[in-house]
């Protein structure tokens, strides 16, 4: 996915996708061992959730890079943490961080890292960067039918057979021993991965596709981007996979399943 999804889509992240996974933040942050003092760097960071939560954690003796690299998504997270006195943002590639080595005590990576183009090298950056005995901790999506928007990429593969190694590379994480092998392959220690899953309720298929059909955030940004008998065909194909979504237009309880990753250097 270019730049310019995570630009134009910055706005409505929240809307789409940021109200879903603020949930998980609470596990990323106990894999990582948070504590009053560290010093942090929130990669990915999108509108702040994560970097939001850190800063919290490590109180005023602690600091939070939240750094991202879309300047329109750093600038939601500016709008809204600006007021914290313990945390900063920067404009950083996750693959090629212009940040010293062994600066920060944790690496966090709030739905992100799946994202990059090479996960390994995304991984290798931040050990690149941890102190000696810090930790970095990861939270991926897990598989097409268990990803909010899954569904919609399912169905725009079905229809775009191109498209297929670039959504099968973004859910290849979703694989917990894939996952443990890549932080070993780094140099991890102590690895430890594990799942969890959430309902997220929408009163109507409608509430849900809406959005996407009007390009807020970037799942609406890279579908607009379509052709458009793609995109008809993709709502189409989307309405008939969720059970109850047609008809009556009753609510839909769509599910969420992410893996976490950490590691300690």
């Amino acid at each position: 996915m270019s730049n310019q999804f995570y630009d134009l889509g910055a706005a409505g992240y929240d809307q789409i996708f940021g109200f879903a996974s603020r949930e998980f933040v609470p596990t990323l942050l106990r894999l990582a061992r948070l504590a009053p003092g560290q010093r942090v760097l929130d990669v990915a960071t999108g509108t702040g959730n994560a970097a939001e939560a850190a800063s919290e954690a490590v109180g005023p003796s602690g600091f939070v890079v939240a750094a991202d690299i879309s300047l329109p998504m750093l600038d939601q997270a500016r709008k809204r943490l600006s007021s914290l006195p313990n945390i900063s943002f920067a404009v950083e590639n996750g693959q090629a961080l212009t940040l010293p080595d062994a600066s920060f005590d944790v690496v966090l990576c709030s739905m992100g890292l799946m994202m990059f183009p090479d996960h390994a090298k995304g991984l290798s950056e931040f050990y690149r960067v941890l102190k000696e005995g810090g930790r970095a901790a990861v939270s991926v999506n897990t598989a097409p039918e268990r990803s909010i928007h899954g569904r919609v990429r399912a169905a725009i593969v079905r229809h775009m057979p191109p498209r297929a190694a670039a959504e099968a590379h973004h859910f290849s994480l979703g694989d917990e021993r894939h996952l443990r092998a890549l932080f070993k392959a780094v140099g991890f220690r102590e690895i430890a991965t594990t799942r969890e899953v959430r309902q997220f309720p929408f009163p109507s298929f409608d509430a849900f596709f809406d959005p996407i059909e009007q390009g807020i955030g970037y799942m609406g940004q890279e579908y607009i981007a379509l052709p458009t008998e793609v995109r008809r065909l993709v709502r189409k194909d989307v309405r008939r996979d969720f059970e109850g979504a047609e008809g009556e237009g009753g609510p839909i309880v769509l599910p969420l399943e992410i893996t976490f990753g950490s590691g300690q250097k």
